[in-house]
């Protein structure tokens, strides 16, 4: 099988390809795949041109032949592309982190999304804070990450649990050491009722964050409720000493979740002196995925809608947990884990739970309504 791959850079995250690839290729050699499938891979730079995303896309299935397309892309790029993937009718797997969702959740055949659901997260968070009559919160992100719909996700959250929002925080400094809450502070010392803060910043920033609303007056009296990329290990880096706010938020996947497929990922990356992450853990899966294809679908390599056929019916055991295709949606769905952070500790209270399937249906039957705008760069890409 000849599988080929869109993958993007990132200036923020300048190891994302190669974990990427670090992990796709470990999970290969694991299932002893790796003489089985041949990759072929076209980079598209920040991912945000459509024309540049759409010539490499073509080059792959015309020029190469490509059995099916790895396309590491984000979803308002996708459009552009849907009439000659689906012409085509080999199989698109479309990988992110899953930070916007569509317009319109009904698919097409052939393309299926592995992300890691951090719009839906979001949500969830957006729905964990016990909310009192007439409880008014803060939004809290950046220039950036508020081009992306996880916001829209986390706030739609808030308002349906009865909340209101108070405040808009949007950060545009640098990631350096002139970067404050100043304005942020402000408002909350002035709003002295207002404690809940919801907050969508990626990791650099969310370091950033944590150290100025920790040394500010109003810290003691926050409850922060956060982003997936917000509970990452360089995120939460100068926790030692533990916060003064309590943190409460969702992830895909941590590291120390005790189930035989993350020994194994882990293991396997370690093993080769690579930390595993978000990204190496995409690549794993999609690697999971590849062997699936290999295992089920030898009849039908070239067959896309076929091929997610029969995926909706198979069950993959991933490090996250299981992972199962959705074939109303066509995006893959896991096992989520919730994450508690109480003021003055260093410790990570981790909850492991089941696929919210009924959380899941309510969020893919949520319209997007109205006009909605933003990055077309693959998220976290800049």
């Amino acid at each position: 099988m000849k599988a080929g791959i869109l993958y993007p850079h990132s200036k923020a995250h300048p190891g994302l390809t190669a974990e990427y690839l670090a992990g796709l290729k470990s999970s290969l050699k694991q299932q002893q795949l790796d003489n089985d499938i041949t990759i072929v891979s076209e980079s598209i730079g920040l991912g945000g041109s459509e024309k540049e995303v759409y010539e490499k896309a073509e080059k792959l299935l015309v020029w190469e032949d490509v059995d099916l397309i790895i396309a590491y892309i984000d979803l308002r790029v996708l459009p552009l592309l849907e009439p000659l993937l689906y012409s085509s009718g080999k199989l698109v797997l479309v990988v992110n982190p899953g930070a916007n969702y569509p317009n319109n959740w009904v698919p097409q055949p052939n393309i299926l999304f592995l992300t890691l659901q951090h719009a839906f997260l979001c949500s969830l968070t957006g729905a964990l804070p016990v909310i009192n009559e007439n409880e008014k919160a803060v939004v809290a992100t950046t220039f950036y990450d508020c081009g992306y719909l996880h916001s829209a996700a986390m706030v739609k959250g808030y308002l349906q649990k009865g909340g209101k929002i108070g405040f808009n925080y949007v950060n545009n400094q640098r990631y350096d050491a002139n970067f404050n809450t100043k304005e942020l502070v402000d408002h909350l010392t002035a709003e002295d009722k207002t404690e809940n803060l919801l907050c969508i910043f990626d990791e650099m920033p969310a370091s950033l964050f944590y150290e100025c609303l920790n040394a500010s007056d109003v810290a003691a009296r926050s409850h922060l409720f956060v982003s997936p990329m917000m509970l990452q290990p360089k995120a939460l880096e100068k926790m030692a000493d533990g916060f003064k706010f309590s943190i409460q938020g969702y992830l895909p996947w941590h590291a120390s979740s005790e189930n035989e497929a993350n020994n194994l990922f882990v293991n396997s990356l370690r093993s080769q002196q690579k930390e595993p992450g978000i990204f190496s853990l995409l690549g794993w899966e999609t690697a999971l995925i590849l062997g699936q294809i290999t295992q089920h679908c030898k009849d039908h390599q070239a067959d896309g809608a076929k091929i997610a056929e029969i995926l909706a019916s198979t069950k993959i055991e991933s490090p996250r947990g299981e992972l199962k295709l959705d074939p109303h949606t066509n995006y893959f769905i896991s096992p989520v884990i919730k994450c508690s952070i109480n003021n003055n500790t260093n410790k990570i209270e981790l909850e492991q739970m089941e696929i919210p399937l009924q959380a899941w249906t309510a969020f893919t039957e949520m319209p997007c309504e109205g006009v909605s705008s933003g990055w077309t760069n693959t998220y976290l890409c800049y």
